[in-house]
Formats: C-alpha cells, structure tokens, sequence
C-alpha cells in the first residue's frame, strides 16, 4: 500500500492522467522538463509512516526500478520512472480496490490527497 502511495504521488508531480495515450513518451517528455523535486520528507508524509519504513518503500520501488533517489547538497530527490508510472497505470484500479478499506483507514482523519485519485 505504501509503495503505491507513494508512486501516486511522484506521479502527480508530472501533471499527466494515467489514462491517456502515450503514456510512457509523455512521462519522459515530462521528466525532462520537470524542475522540482519531491524529498524523501514529502514521501514519509504521504505515507504517513516513519522514516525506516520511509527508507524500506523507496528501497523497494528503486530496486523494481519504478523510482530513482538522488542526492545531492540540497537533499535527496525522488522520482518516478517511466517503468514506474507504467506500473502505476496497470495497477491503479486494482490497487485501489484491494487497498481500499486500507487506504479509507490510513486517512480516516485526514482527508485524502487529490493526488491519491
């Protein structure tokens, strides 16, 4: 549930609709022109968890090669891949379903982020 979380996020950065055509050629589009940046701090509150696990959802979705984590001066800097939005794209219905009662809990007193979808 946390990697999608946080995969739902790192895409929102890039302002696209999993739904349209293209997907992949857009998402590299995006990502080359993309200037921002999404820390791991901006990941573990979305989550809504601590750091190790913060630390475990961001080694998982680095390893499937769904997201890169970058650091530099400034601090880390997390994105999405392509292969990670396609991910993304694939699964979203069904992780919305699966998780659903999950995901109404985790955000049972705070409202859920639009990004979330």
């Amino acid at each position: 549930m946390y990697a999608y979380i946080a995969l739902s996020r790192l895409f929102a950065e890039l302002n696209l609709d999993l739904e349209q055509p293209d997907l992949s050629e857009r998402v590299r589009a995006a990502l080359g022109r993309y200037g921002g940046r999404v820390t791991k701090e901006e990941i573990l509150h979305a989550i809504r968890s601590n750091s190790h696990m913060t630390e475990k959802v961001l080694g998982y979705l680095s390893s499937e090669g769904f997201a890169t984590v970058g650091k530099d001066e400034r601090g880390y800097d997390v994105r999405i891949t392509p292969a990670g939005a396609e991910h993304l794209r694939r699964y979203h219905r069904l992780y919305r379903e699966l998780y659903g009662r999950e995901l109404a809990e985790h955000y049972r007193y705070v409202r859920s982020p639009e990004w979330l979808g």
